[in-house]
């Protein structure tokens, strides 16, 4: 009886050996060398196909003095159909920085992505393009990044017209025609200087067209910083609208007018 419980373990024991190097043999190595790549793999991954791609290049400062205004832009090459961009720091839990879902009936091979981060050490910066066939394309970098005494003291924005003097904030925002059909558009959301602190964090950013159509939505998480500068390549030189909602449920729109002139 003993002989046969013990045969009995052990062949338990050597499945899920067996079952732990196959699912060890399915990660692909990081070449960024991160302790915790595979946390982030059975975090956002899971049971997915993974490659590291050099057509999705992480653009970031090498060192950051101040990681509260970290900025970050994201550059995808020669992708079809993509579906979503996940962009992922090690170092901060649960690692996802932003969630960016693209036009989908776009057929774009270039896209742009810019924001800014709130870093306080060094950490992997990744970006995660999904793609239609079921794929996740990664690229990254390390980013040296130093929180507390010793770093520099945040910048302060300057009060837009449009947030005047209350609490409600304002949208400042821009667009330039791209080739094919494109335009890139740039926003910043400002709120008064008095009302940063306890400012209630962005849940949802979503860009429509004139027409109503979905262009692009974000789901920022909490270490963005909502007060930095967002770029965004949109398949449309319509007009747009920007609509952000945050945690208590406050809505904030901003028109932005065509940008639909030709490129010299």
């Amino acid at each position: 009886m003993r002989a046969g419980t013990g045969l009995l373990w052990l062949c338990l024991f050597g499945y899920a050996l067996g079952a732990q190097a196959a699912g060890t043999a399915s990660i692909p190595a990081d070449p960024l060398d991160s302790s915790r790549w595979r946390y982030i793999v059975a975090e956002h991954f899971r049971d997915a196909r993974l490659m590291f791609d050099e057509r999705v290049q992480v653009r970031a400062p090498d060192a950051v003095e101040d990681g509260r205004a970290t900025p970050v832009f994201v550059r995808i090459s020669g992708l079809d159909d993509v579906r979503r961009i996940r962009v992922l720091a090690d170092a901060v839990a649960p690692g996802a920085v932003l969630d960016y879902f693209p036009d989908s009936g776009a057929a774009a091979r270039d896209l742009s992505l810019g924001f800014g981060l709130r870093l306080a050490q060094a950490t992997p910066l990744r970006a995660a393009v999904l793609t239609g066939d079921g794929v996740w394309h990664i690229g990254g970098r390390w980013i040296d990044a130093q929180g507390g005494g010793c770093a520099a003291p945040s910048m302060t924005l300057p009060e837009s017209a449009g947030a005047g003097k209350g609490l409600a904030p304002g949208i400042e925002a821009r667009a330039w025609p791209r080739p094919a059909g494109y335009q890139r558009l740039k926003f910043r959301i400002q709120a008064p200087a008095s009302a940063r602190e306890s400012w209630p964090a962005i849940t949802q950013i979503t860009i429509s067209d004139s027409a109503g159509r979905l262009r692009a939505r974000l789901v920022p998480g909490k270490t963005l910083d909502p007060t930095a500068v967002f770029t965004l390549d949109i398949a449309s030189r319509e007009p747009l609208h920007i609509d952000v909602r945050d945690a208590r449920g406050q809505r904030y729109e901003r028109g932005v007018g065509s940008a639909a002139r030709a490129l010299p």
